[in-house]
């Protein structure tokens, strides 16, 4: 699965044939990969603190009462 053809200057060396695996690990793989780390880097802080309840109203506050 070549999607470019592999030209190279006269004189050069040819280049070794890329994978399929190389592919996917380059062009999918790879940014979906950094994505998720620079998305866990962004969110840690919140991560890390956890669910707080402090400053949020309790369920029973939103029920009407009954009298």
């Amino acid at each position: 699965m070549n999607l470019l053809p592999l030209e190279v200057l006269p004189g050069w060396p040819e280049p070794a044939p890329m994978s399929d695996l190389h592919m996917w690990l380059l062009l999918i793989i790879g940014p979906l990969a950094f994505g998720l780390v620079v998305t866990l880097i962004a969110f840690a802080p919140k991560l890390a603190r956890g669910t707080s309840t402090e400053g949020s109203v309790p369920a029973r506050a939103l029920e009407p009462r009954q009298e």
